[in-house]
C-alpha cells in the first residue's frame, strides 16, 4: 500500500508537527516577505538584519520575537515545508498529526503563544481514558501520574498491577533509604538503587524511551531538573514525583492540543510573519557562516554544500547576505558544522507511521489514548509506542466517522536506526499493523487499513552537553538540545534567544562566548521545571507525563 512519506526537515523544533483549515497549507513555503536583496547589512535606519536558520517551531517563534521587536528578519529553511516535527497530513478528508499532536501545559508558555496568536479558545484536553505498558507477559494500565514514569503511590492498585506486590514493596521502602542510596551514576542505576529493577525495567525505561528517544542508562538525573531539584528537596524519589505531581510539573502533568490539530500552531505562525513582513526562504540551504571580523556581524551562505541535513542536492547557485546576527534553530549537529564547533554526540533517527484502520472492534479503546512497550518485548514488537489517536482526541474521531481509528506507532532512539529504516512502504504498513494488533491485542487485518503516512526526522541527544557550544558574538542557538525536549520547553527557549540577540549580553572578551547560552539553559530548564515533555508518539494520559 502507497505511504505518503515525508523527509526530515533540517529545523529543530524539538516536539515535534500541519494545517487544520480546508484549501492551500500556510507552512507550504516559498519565498515571501520582504528582505534585503543581494550582499547587505544593517538597514540604515537602525534597525537590525537577522537571519533565522531553520524554519521549525523554535525558528518561527524566534523570528516572530525579533520582528515584533523591530528587526528585519530573514528565515531560511532547508525543506520545502515549515514547522519541522509540527506538521499535519490528510487522512479519508481528515487532519491528523503526523509530528507532534500534544503539549504541556506546564509554565504557560505555550498557551500564552496560542492566545497572543488567537488560537486559545482552540485549545483542548485529551480524553481521560489513561494509558498502558505492554510488556513481554501482559499488558497493564500505567499507574497514576508521577516523574518519567516513577510511581507517586507504589502500593496503588495500579501500580501493583504493573509492578507485583513484590516490586511495589520495594519502591514503597524508598522513602526509608539514605539521601546518597545511588546517587552519582546513570538515571536508571539511581532508579535501580533506589526502586528496584521492576520500576526501571517496567515503568521508567519505557517512558523515557517514549519521551527522549533515549535509554535512562544514558541519561542522568539532571536531564529532569524538575525531578533533581524534588530530589534534593525531599531525599526521596518516591517523595519528588509526588511533589512534582502535585504541583503539575511533572512532564506531561497536563497535556494539550488544539480542536484542529497541532498544525494550526504552525499556519498562525506563518501568517503572522508574512503580516510582520518576515522574508522567508524555504528550500534553502545554509551551507556555512563567516564571521565579518571587521564591520561585526555574519555573512550567511546559502548554495551548494548541501546535503541529507541541509536540503536537496544540487541547489542553485551560492548566494552571500550580510547580517548583524543569526539564530540557528537547526539540530546540534547543523549548528556545530556551521559554527566549526566539536561534533556533537551521536544523534539518530526517529519516524512515525500512521494508519487509517477500519475496524470497529477498535471502538472501544482497548489501551486507552495508548500504549508505551517495555524493553522485555522488544523480541516482538519493534515499535517503541502507540498512540490511538481517534481514543484520545474525540474531535479527529467524529471527523473521520464511526469505526475509523488513526493508529500513530513510534519507531528508532538515539543511538540505533528504527525498525523502519530501508523499508519501503508496503513493508513498512506490514511492521506496523503486526505492532499495532501485539500492542492492542485485536488482530488487524491488512484489509483493514485504509491508508498510510509515516515521517521521520532527526532525534538529537537529550543531554546537555557537559561542555556546552560556546557562542559567538551575534550567534544564538534554540531548540530542544538547549532549553530541553518539548514545545514546554522549546517556545521560551526561542524567545530568549531572540532576546539575546536584541538585547546582547556582555561576552567574554577572550573566548567571545556569551554567557547567554548557559543562562539560556538554566533559565528554559527552570521556566518549563523539566527537560521532559510527551513525545509526539507517547500515549499521554490526564494528570500524568513528549519534541
Amino acid at each position: 500500500m502507497p505511504a505518503d512519506r515525508v523527509a526530515a526537515a533540517g529545523a529543530d523544533d524539538g516536539n515535534r508537527d500541519g494545517e487544520g483549515s480546508v484549501g492551500a497549507d500556510p507552512s507550504d513555503a516559498g519565498s515571501r516577505g520582504s528582505a534585503p536583496s543581494g550582499t547587505g547589512s544593517a538597514d540604515p535606519a537602525g534597525a537590525r538584519t537577522v537571519a533565522v536558520v531553520g524554519g521549525g517551531i523554535s525558528g518561527l517563534v524566534a523570528a516572530r520575537e525579533l520582528a515584533l521587536a523591530g528587526a528585519h528578519v530573514l528565515l531560511f529553511e532547508a525543506d520545502d515545508r515549515l514547522g519541522g516535527r509540527v506538521r499535519s497530513e490528510t487522512v479519508a478528508d481528515a487532519t491528523i498529526d503526523i509530528g507532534a499532536e500534544a503539549f504541556a501545559t506546564r509554565g504557560g508558555g505555550v498557551a500564552d503563544l496560542l492566545a497572543e496568536l488567537g488560537l486559545g479558545a482552540e485549545i483542548v484536553n485529551p480524553a481521560p481514558l489513561g494509558s498502558w505498558v505492554v510488556s513481554a507477559a501482559r499488558a497493564v494500565p500505567l499507574p497514576a501520574a508521577g516523574t518519567i514514569g516513577i510511581p507517586a503511590a507504589p502500593l496503588s492498585r495500579d501500580a501493583v498491577r504493573v509492578l507485583g506486590l513484590v516490586g511495589a514493596l520495594r519502591a514503597a521502602l524508598e522513602p526509608a533509604l539514605p539521601r546518597s542510596a545511588g546517587r552519582g551514576g546513570s538515571l536508571a542505576e539511581l532508579v535501580r538503587a533506589r526502586l528496584g529493577a521492576r520500576v526501571l525495567e517496567r515503568l521508567v525505561r519505557p517512558v523515557v524511551l517514549g519521551v527522549h528517544s533515549s535509554d535512562p542508562a544514558e541519561l542522568s538525573i539532571s536531564a529532569v531538573p524538575g525531578l533533581a531539584d524534588a530530589f534534593d528537596r525531599r531525599g526521596s524519589l518516591v517523595a519528588a514525583a509526588r511533589e512534582l505531581r502535585d504541583s503539575r510539573t511533572a512532564a506531561g502533568g497536563a497535556v494539550a492540543g488544539l480542536r484542529a490539530g497541532m498544525g494550526a500552531l504552525v499556519a498562525a505562525l506563518v501568517a503572522e510573519l508574512d503580516r510582520l513582513g518576515v522574508a522567508v526562504r524555504a528550500e534553502t540551504a545554509v551551507s556555512a557562516l563567516r564571521s565579518r571580523d571587521a564591520g561585526g556581524g555574519w555573512t550567511v551562505l546559502t548554495g551548494p554544500e548541501t546535503g541529507p541535513e541541509t536540503g536537496p542536492a544540487g541547489a542553485a547557485e551560492a548566494t552571500a547576505l550580510d547580517v548583524d546576527a543569526v539564530i540557528l534553530a537547526v539540530p546540534e549537529s547543523v549548528a556545530r558544522r556551521l559554527l566549526d564547533a566539536p561534533p556533537s554526540a551521536p544523534e539518530g533517527r526517529v519516524e512515525v507511521v500512521a494508519l487509517l484502520v477500519e475496524d470497529p472492534r477498535l471502538n472501544r479503546a482497548p489501551r486507552g489514548t495508548g500504549a508505551l512497550v517495555a524493553e522485555d518485548a522488544g523480541s516482538r514488537i519493534a515499535a517503541k509506542a502507540l498512540t490511538h489517536v481517534t481514543a484520545k482526541w474525540p474531535a479527529r474521531a467524529a471527523a473521520l466517522g464511526a469505526g475509523r481509528h488513526i493508529l500513530r506507532l513510534s519507531y528508532g532512539r538515539v543511538g540505533s536506526a528504527p525498525a523502519t529504516d530501508g523499508l519501503n512502504d508496503e513493508e513498512t504498513t506490514r511492521l506496523a499493523l503486526r505492532d499495532a494488533s501485539r500492542i492492542l491485542g485485536v488482530e488487524l487485518e491488512p484489509g483493514a487499513v485504509r491508508a498510510v503516512r509515516r515521517r521521520a526526522w532527526i532525534a538529537g541527544s537529550s543531554t546537555v552537553a557537559a561542555a556546552p557550544m560556546p557562542e559567538p558574538r551575534g550567534i544564538a542557538c534554540a531548540g530542544d538540545w538547549v532549553s530541553g525536549t518539548g514545545l514546554a520547553s522549546v517556545v521560551p527557549g526561542a524567545r530568549a534567544a531572540a532576546r539575546r540577540i536584541m538585547e546582547p549580553t556582555r561576552s567574554d572578551p577572550v573566548s567571545g562566548r556569551s554567557a547567554a547560552v548557559a543562562a539560556s539553559r538554566t533559565a528554559s530548564h527552570r521556566s518549563a521545571s523539566s527537560r521532559t515533555e510527551p513525545h509526539p508518539t507517547e500515549p499521554h494520559r490526564e494528570g500524568v507525563q513528549e519534541r
